[in-house]
């Protein structure tokens, strides 16, 4: 297959300016300690042991602190708006292996609507496709196949942030974004290795080793690493995926902490699973219902290959006690091949003969993030305020390119042979997009009594490139916006603390109109109303929170130009979300959430999207979870659990044609504790039961997630 051109030297700017930076702060740190009474070390281990920080690891399944919106190191409670927090031990009693099943008992978010396809984790957060971060800066996202997968077993936790996010951000969906927090080097040593076997021939290796590199504890490490063979849903088709990220934090004072971050992800899968046609999944077929397993393509020429390698850095310095800065910066490159043959819907007048397509998507994403904060406290009469200025910047180069053609032939969904010819077509669309994102924010939280007030201002400027590779053509605009937000929370003694917020959000778009005029970038606001309360003298967390969201400037087709749009649409998302975490009796961890979101398209020039749901967004959610240890003198190490899931029926396309019925799903999970090992068995979906996530046409439909069991056994010492 032809590749798209591509130059080997990098558009990024210099990292010398960063580095420079980065050296003049580190300058004014003191000296290495030398005390022999290795009291700097002790210092941070009690802080990693006993203080939950924004970015430390959580014990248990209730988090209390997020940097998440806000950029500073906040309790929960005072963060003005919806932000859940799902913990490494509720992503490893539950078995996720990507993002859009962490989420899966998680208020306001939902997953999985294309089913088992390896290649991205598909979200939406009330009604919206979130954007992706990882460590607080933005990962590539590039075409949809190229949406950066990130391994569960390589994070601390996962955030979900609801609702506009540009005051401290910039460009961000209304929805928000999720934010992945890496594993990172802890001052205590810690070492665990584990092996796993699963469904569809699933075999894991996985290490995860911490702890210092020197006696003085200066110098941490950790290296996480995941290596897994295995077959995926459909015939014939593999999944395999491996995952290194190695880290390195130098601590020359307690004042100074710089952090290097690496990761390096590469997937290699052989099938496209769904695009099957409704009769036979959504409808009835008079030759029964197609099998879970039937892959639609050619499985001697589909591939899916990603490779993703990311390395940054994380620098604090406090000057004193009114001072700190830090440095934020990271540089990914992302490559996707993935030429595939597509199913195309049912030949005319055949109930079994499915025709196809080729289809050779390939991508590459360069990014680069810089962001700069300084951040200060300081006391005017009774108020306290905490006040972060910073400037960012983001450059991405997206060269994406894809062909098209019906060069294959027909296939018997239910007596399917395989290897005929695929004729590999030439590029029908290669687009190169280079863009820059230069943004001054400022934020003050200010705390009086028991009043929190949070202040969030932004202005950013975005540069793009956009030209037309195959015509050699290039569209040029520049945008500006400001971004704002205002929230006030009151934070009660007994835990309990109501807040109300409104915030705005910005998205630039490349796509012109009829007469070449460029297009404004589609903006959101956001009132949320909610409380939040955390018993003193437990470890819970209860949320209710009702929204009502815009976006407007959303494209729309031109009524007078056919193959054109313009920006009169107008979406409109408003609901209701519940979630608790708790811990009910001794050893009885409980999850709870309910969702209503009403998500429609409210203006559209086309008439039949008007009042309609907006696509893969269910109106209802609800789940529980509950996992139970035994006590120590009656079964010492194990415990169960497991949960039920409900998503309410959603559509596939914005006229609300295609409806995909309402599912009830339960999960179950056992784990047992003794001397230095953890076995664990999970299984989701134990019913096996069939159910059609989407179907976005006729031609177009996607079963759901089917009954994966996985049992491993990790050592530790």
């Amino acid at each position: 297959m032809k590749k798209p051109p591509y130059s080997s030297r990098s558009s990024l700017p210099p990292l010398s300016l960063a580095l420079m930076a980065a050296y003049a702060v580190l300058a004014s740190a003191p000296a290495f300690a030398q005390s022999s009474t290795g009291t700097l070390k002790q210092v941070t281990v009690t802080g990693d042991a006993e203080r939950e920080t924004a970015t430390s690891p959580v014990y248990g399944m209730v988090a209390k602190r997020t940097s998440t919106g806000l950029k500073t190191d906040t309790d929960l409670l005072e963060a003005p708006g919806s932000i859940s927090v799902v913990t490494k031990e509720q992503i490893e009693l539950q078995g996720a292996t990507g993002l859009d099943q962490a989420i899966r008992y998680t208020s306001g978010a939902t997953g999985g609507a294309y089913g088992d396809d390896p290649r991205s984790d598909w979200m939406l957060v009330r009604g919206f496709k979130p954007a992706l971060y990882l460590d607080g800066m933005a990962m590539p996202e590039g075409a949809w196949t190229g949406y950066t997968r990130l391994e569960p077993y390589a994070l601390e936790r996962v955030e979900i942030l609801k609702g506009p996010a540009s005051a401290t951000y910039g460009a961000v969906p209304p929805s928000g974004f999720i934010n992945a927090v890496s594993k990172r080097p802890q001052a205590e040593a810690q070492r665990e290795i584990g092996f796993e076997y699963g469904t569809d021939n699933k075999k894991q290796v996985t290490f995860d080793l911490t702890g210092p590199l020197s006696a003085d504890g200066q110098w941490l490490y950790r290296l996480v690493g995941l290596a897994r063979n295995g077959d995926m849903a459909i015939d014939n088709a593999k999944d395999d995926r491996y995952t290194l990220a190695p880290s390195l934090t130098w601590k020359p004072s307690s004042d100074t902490t710089l952090t290097l971050l690496g990761l390096f992800q590469k997937s290699k899968t052989t099938g496209v699973p769904g695009f099957l046609p409704a009769e036979g999944t959504l409808l009835p077929n008079p030759n029964g219902q197609i099998s879970r397993s039937f892959n639609a393509g050619e499985p001697g020429y589909d591939k899916y290959d990603k490779d993703t390698q990311s390395l940054g850095y994380l620098l604090a310095h406090r000057f004193n006690d009114q001072y700190t800065f830090r440095q934020n910066l990271r540089v990914v490159n992302s490559e996707v091949e993935n030429p595939a043959v597509v199913g195309a819907g049912l030949a005319t007048g055949s109930d079994r003969i499915l025709n196809r397509y080729v289809y050779t998507p390939h991508n590459r994403t360069k990014m680069f993030t810089l962001d700069n904060q300084l951040e200060t406290t300081f006391d005017t009469g009774a108020a306290k305020h905490t006040l972060l200025t910073g400037l960012d910047y983001k450059q991405t180069r997206d060269d994406n390119a894809y062909g098209f053609a019906f060069g294959v032939g027909s296939i018997d969904i239910f007596n399917p042979v395989y290897g005929g010819a695929v004729v590999t077509p030439a590029d029908s669309s290669h687009t190169l997009l280079k863009q820059k994102q230069l943004g001054l924010y400022l934020q003050d939280q200010i705390r009086w009594d028991r009043w929190v007030a949070t202040l969030s201002g932004r202005h950013d400027s975005v540069d793009s490139d956009n030209t037309n590779v195959l015509l050699g053509s290039t569209a040029s605009q520049t945008d500006r916006k400001w971004s704002g937000r205002a929230g006030l929370n009151y934070v009660m003694p007994n835990g309990l603390a109501p807040y109300i917020a409104y915030a705005t959000s910005f998205q630039p778009t490349t796509e012109r109109g009829f007469t070449g005029n460029a297009f404004q970038p589609t903006t959101g606001k956001q009132w949320e109303a909610g409380v939040k309360y955390r018993p003193t003298n437990g470890n819970a967390l209860y949320t209710a929170a009702v929204f009502d969201l815009k976006q407007e400037n959303v494209s729309t087709p031109d009524p007078a130009h056919q193959f054109f749009s313009v920006q009169q649409g107008e979406v409109h998302s408003q609901g209701l979300e519940l979630e608790a975490k708790f811990n009910a009796t001794r050893g009885l961890d409980v999850i709870t959430t309910y969702t209503y979101i009403d998500a429609k398209t409210t203006r559209s020039n086309t008439a039949a999207d008007v009042d309609k749901q907006v696509p893969l967004q269910p109106k209802q959610q609800a789940a529980v979870w509950v996992d139970y240890r035994f006590p120590g003198d009656v079964l010492p190490g194990l415990g169960v659990g497991g949960g039920v899931r409900y998503t309410g029926a959603s559509y596939g396309d914005s006229a609300n044609l295609w409806k995909a019925p309402a599912y009830t799903l339960f999960d179950l999970q056992a784990h047992y504790d003794v001397q230095n090992w953890r076995f664990l068995l999970t299984v989701n979906n134990v019913a096996d039961k069939k159910y059609v996530a989407n179907c976005y046409s006729g031609s177009s439909c996607f079963y759901g997630y089917g009954r994966t069991a996985n049992i491993s056994a990790k050592y530790l010492w």
